[in-house]
């Protein structure tokens, strides 16, 4: 598998779906000073995202030859900061296959008749199946939010990138640089302006899908090279880049190199550092059982052999269970696989917490989307639009998830888009009941309609699950055992374990000021806390009804 090498550029100086294809930009507020990119495929195709009724959202430029963009250049909000999620649909541009067509100038999302209209100018989706590699935007979704994140699933804002090194080094390396900017901005008190330009190099020699795979293959070029340029300076950042296109003509990215300023270069160049070396150790693979790399090898000799001509070679199954060191370690990497890699990571063990050594935990890797309702219920039919994702189950229709299943820290509670509406959902997680039994495969812990966790059992029984609240606490102040969250577990109450000893107490759903036991919430203006008693209490409503909680923030 060819892994793109990642070349970061970063420049920095502080400052006192319609898509339009043009000659020329209409939207150079997305490039510093209004001025473009120079040295480029002058052949390229100079797009403004837009979607039907927003817009500009970013700007690209596109090579029809090489069915990939050559690089998009954004703004980062940091207001976007929270926003979570990505569509599970993708668009395409219908300007660059059909011209002629100027009263339709934005993406439109892709579909079966659109594939087959467009495809001999730019890349499809079907382009990129099953050939190990992802559509990687350019523009990430992650620093964008709104109807702008849904601008970024365009198939000309995406290049193939190698799974491992889109969902791994370059995920974190996005995650690093939107985190360093918001700290930036911060620190001037927002009278920062931040351009971004993401671009690629063309490798010519290797395209994909593969000719062992597809009836048409080769169509779409992947890069030697995906790299990043932020004007908030770095010295010969145009010689750099101009070298790895190997051509004579001088690149600019920035007119006048955005200036530079060597004080806030440190800053970057120690910020990422860390990265690098990351990166590094991480090039030294994945660590796996004796018989998976019996099997690995295997199939590599094979593939690197005479004997099969062809090399059709599949992978249609494959069983991946990861180990955790612990459940909060846990909760973050299961967020990032949902939101990066769109899948899931289900509980199969949980080592409960003694003396505080660690809660390891190991879990099953399964793809988020599955055929099942918002609350976990299987589908007899399932259908998902950009309007709405609906399931029929038991002769009952109820919503479905389009984007993954999040926590949302200021609703207390799972959520996901159903097409555009945002809608409570049953968090896809465990397979493992509060009590240690194992679930049935196909009948993981979800909602099933009911307002607790639950599934059915390998023994032919059912039992509850410890939910998803990786941050509940007990009323004595002590978190709530990592196998054992706040919950009825049938009973009247809401209750938890808080060791492995035996001890419970009445809990709260979360750690936050204004959790009160019960589910219930504490007065807005009246945190939690002992408010001169010797017990955490909080009033629930402005009729002076109180109430008692779990964490002392007044």
């Amino acid at each position: 598998m060819f892994v793109p090498a990642l070349l970061t550029c970063i420049v920095l100086r502080a400052f006192s779906a319609q898509a339009k294809v043009a000659d020329d930009f209409d939207c150079k507020e997305f490039f510093y000073e209004d001025t473009e990119p120079v040295g480029m495929d002058q052949n390229a195709k100079k797009i403004c995202q837009f979607t039907a009724n927003l817009g500009p959202h970013y700007a690209t430029l596109y090579s029809v030859n090489h069915k990939i963009p050559l690089y998009s250049a954004y703004r980062f909000d940091p207001t976007c900061f929270s926003d979570s999620g990505r569509p599970s649909f993708w668009h395409l541009e219908p300007q660059i296959s059909k011209p002629e067509e100027q009263t339709q100038y934005y993406m439109v999302r892709e579909n079966q008749n659109y594939k087959r209209a467009y495809k001999g100018e730019q890349a499809i989706s079907d382009d990129y199946s099953e050939t190990g590699y992802d559509k990687g935007h350019l523009n990430p979704n992650s620093f964008q939010c709104g109807v702008g994140r849904i601008a970024t699933s365009t198939l000309t804002n995406a290049a193939p990138m190698d799974a491992c090194f889109n969902r791994n080094q370059w995920g974190k390396w996005e995650k690093t640089l939107r985190t360093f900017l918001r700290d930036k901005l911060i620190s001037d008190s927002g009278s920062a302006a931040v351009y971004i330009v993401t671009g690629t190099v063309p490798e010519v020699n290797l395209r994909i899908p593969q000719s062992e795979i597809s009836e048409e293959p080769e169509r779409v070029t992947v890069p030697s090279h995906i790299w990043t340029a932020v004007c908030y300076n770095v010295p010969n950042l145009n010689t750099q880049i101009k070298n790895h296109y190997r051509q004579r003509s001088e690149i600019s990215i920035f007119v006048d190199d955005c200036f530079h300023d060597n004080n806030k270069l440190d800053d970057v160049q120690v910020k990422f550092q860390t990265l690098i070396s990351q990166q590094s150790k991480e090039k030294q693979g994945v660590q796996m059982s004796s018989d998976m790399q019996n099997t690995c090898t295997l199939l590599k000799r094979a593939a690197d052999s005479n004997i099969i001509p062809e090399k059709k070679f599949k992978v249609s199954e494959m069983t991946i269970k990861l180990a955790i060191d612990s459940m909060s370690t846990y909760y973050n990497e299961a967020k990032n696989l949902k939101v990066s890699a769109g899948s899931s990571c289900l509980i199969t063990r949980v080592k409960p917490l003694k003396r505080r050594v660690s809660d390891a935990v190991e879990c099953l890797l399964v793809p988020e989307k599955q055929k099942t309702a918002a609350d976990g219920s299987p589908c007899s039919s399932f259908s998902d639009s950009r309007y709405s994702c609906q399931c029929e189950t038991n002769g009952e229709v109820k919503s479905c998830c389009s984007t993954p299943s999040l926590y949302q820290d200021n609703l207390n509670s799972y959520r996901c888009y159903s097409g555009q509406t945002q809608i409570e959902c049953s968090a896809r997680y465990s397979l493992v009941t509060f009590k240690g039994e194992k679930c049935l495969d196909d009948h993981p812990c979800a909602t099933y309609g009911n307002d607790y966790y639950w599934c059915k059992t390998i023994s032919g029984s059912w039992d509850f699950c410890s939910p998803p609240l990786w941050r509940s606490k007990a009323k004595n102040g002590k978190y709530c055992r990592s196998d054992h969250a706040c919950a009825k577990y049938g009973s009247r109450h809401m209750w938890c374990y808080t060791n492995d000893e035996g001890n419970y107490d009445d809990c709260c759903t979360s750690d936050d000021c204004y959790s009160a036991v019960d589910g219930q919430t504490c007065r807005s203006n009246h945190k939690c806390g002992y408010h001169e008693k010797d017990y955490l209490w909080c009033y629930t409503d402005y009729e002076d009804n109180w109430d008692y909680c779990c964490k002392s923030c007044w």
